[in-house]
């Protein structure tokens, strides 16, 4: 099985997980919404989740540990390196040139 990890920027990353049968093939399948959260344990992936009128999060996808695990090694490895900074409505691009 093939898993690709598609990021999506925005004030809060996340990130499209596709599974194929193996490379080059078309996706059978899609979970939109996934992110890299840091909990007690350390770093995990969540699935799409809605918050309750109670303020829990109730996911919508369920991942055994060593799927999430694989999941959170290709989602790091894919994880864009470079960042766009917004303050104020600016994008701040050239803070590190020296004049």
């Amino acid at each position: 099985m093939e898993i690709t990890c598609t990021w999506i920027d925005g004030k809060y990353p996340s990130f499209n997980l596709g599974l194929s049968s193996k490379e080059g093939r078309e996706e059978f399948l899609v979970i939109k919404g996934c992110k890299i959260m840091t909990g007690k344990n350390g770093e995990f992936v969540t699935g799409p989740s809605t918050k309750g009128k109670d303020d829990r999060y109730w996911n919508h996808t369920y991942m055994s540990k060593e799927f999430a695990e694989v999941v959170l090694e290709k989602a790091k490895a894919s994880e864009p390196k470079v960042r766009v900074t917004v303050t104020n409505g600016d994008i701040d691009m050239d803070s590190d040139i020296p004049f």
